[in-house]
């Protein structure tokens, strides 16, 4: 039987000197970020200041290509059938890595057919309430729930967005119901919200910061590991009813299975130089998004972390979107 030279390296069999060769002569041409959503969303600024980075870092053409579509399976799709050559990266998402994997019955590619790079950077998800609901923290809002079992309603910005993940984790984990009422993206969600046609949500912070700061919504915590420069005296759910509980979705690099380690290594390198840049993290701040880095073991780690939470979650909750 005759293979290719992906099937081999993505078997982990080695081709005499060929990584080698390849990593050594990377890159001889231009990098192509892929970015799964259309430009001007939270993935895409971040893919971009990839690009930027990258560019600089190696001193070769570095270019964005937004390919959405099918919550970003599509670009997804393209980078894993991309050659494994380091010239097609991925910027992926807790969504696009994972929980798409739970939300769609067939993809074209499995979960590991991106090979992870570096974690780049997360963002606060906030449990907010309508200020006339009478709850002032989270425990509150608990036992609201469960001495009103199913009566609350909880808006999410569609059908397994992060919104909707973190809710139902949030109903796991503390034994409550409530209704979940899917809207098409953040804004009329929001705008239920603080309608008070639904009584609660979890949702990144950046959509919502503006409206907790003039009181029209009530902030009761955030889900991320430590509580948010935009939101310092708002805790977190971990320092308060449910201590390992982190739900904030997060942005990383990948690449097509069976790229060289050594390119791998390289990128990841870069990319945490990067993140260790003052101006970097300042224009990451103001987005409301934490830098992370770390190596690509820690990724490939809060992969598997995430994947064993969602095969979990899906099967108390139905995620399917088709």
């Amino acid at each position: 039987m005759n293979f290719t030279r992906r099937q081999i390296a993505a078997a982990g069999i080695a081709l005499p000197f060929a990584g080698l060769a390849t990593a050594q002569d990377w890159p001889d041409q231009t990098i192509k970020v892929m970015v799964p959503f259309p430009p001007g969303g939270s993935t895409d600024i971040i893919g971009r200041m990839v690009a930027e980075h990258l560019q600089k870092q190696l001193g070769k053409s570095v270019m964005v290509e937004n390919l959405p579509g099918a919550t970003g399976t599509i670009g997804v799709g393209a980078v894993a059938r991309a050659r494994p050559d380091g010239h097609t990266l991925l910027v992926g998402s807790v969504g696009t890595m994972v929980t798409n994997h739970f939300a769609y019955e067939k993809l074209p590619f499995t979960i590991d057919a991106i090979a992870p790079v570096i974690n780049l950077a997360d963002t606060p998800n906030v449990l907010m309430v309508r200020p006339s609901l009478g709850v002032n923290t989270a425990a509150e809002l608990v036992a609201y729930m469960k001495a009103n079992p199913g009566k609350l309603q909880h808006g999410s910005s569609g059908l397994a967005s992060s919104s909707h993940i973190s809710c139902e984790m949030f109903k796991l984990r503390t034994g409550t119901s409530a209704v979940h009422i899917p809207y098409k993206g953040g804004t009329p969600m929001l705008t239920d919200l603080v309608g008070g046609t639904i009584d609660f949500s979890i949702d990144q912070i950046s959509s919502s910061l503006k409206l907790i700061q003039a009181g029209r919504i009530k902030a009761l915590a955030v889900t991320s590991r430590t509580r948010s420069s935009q939101l310092p005296d708002v805790p977190t759910l971990a320092e308060t009813i449910l201590p390992d509980f982190v739900m904030s979705p997060w942005f990383c690099v990948g690449a097509p299975a069976g790229t060289p380690r050594a390119i791998i290594l390289r990128v990841n390198a870069a990319l945490n130089t990067m993140l260790a840049d003052k101006a970097v993290r300042e224009k990451l701040d103001g987005y409301g998004i934490v830098p992370v880095g770390g190596t690509p073991e820690d990724l490939g780690a809060l992969i598997r972390r995430e994947a064993a939470a969602m095969r979990e979650l899906s099967t108390k909750v139905n995620l399917r979107t088709t």
